[in-house]
C-alpha cells in the first residue's frame, strides 16, 4: 500500500524566490527517485505564500531513501535558516488512488 505525505508550509514572503527555486529542484529530483510515485507542489489560492506538497511513495524504504537525497536536505536547510513561518507534515496510507 502506498504511503502519502502531505506537507503544508507557509513561506516567508521575502524568501519566496529562493523557495520556488529550491522546491522546483526538490520536486524534479524527487520524481526521479526509485519508489517515488508522485511529488506535487501546490500553491494556495487565498494565501500566496502557503504551499502544499503531495508526495506518494511505494513504501517506507522509498521515504527513507528520499530523506537522504541532496534535494530533500535543501528543504531542511531552507527551514532551518528561517525560510518558513510554519511547516506541518502528515503521513497517510493510500486507499482509493489512481
Amino acid at each position: 500500500m502506498p504511503i502519502c505525505i502531505v506537507v503544508e508550509a507557509e513561506i516567508k514572503e521575502d524568501r519566496m524566490d529562493e523557495f520556488l527555486d529550491m522546491i522546483e529542484k526538490n520536486a524534479i529530483g524527487s520524481r526521479a527517485e526509485p519508489g517515488c510515485i508522485r511529488f506535487d507542489v501546490l500553491q494556495a489560492e487565498d494565501v500566496p505564500n502557503k504551499f502544499f506538497f503531495y508526495e506518494v511513495y511505494e513504501n517506507a524504504e522509498a521515504i527513507a531513501h528520499h530523506k537522504e537525497q541532496p534535494h530533500y536536505l535543501a528543504w531542511g536547510a531552507f527551514k532551518d535558516s528561517g525560510g518558513t513561518l510554519s511547516s506541518v507534515s502528515k503521513k497517510a496510507s493510500g486507499k482509493f488512488m489512481t
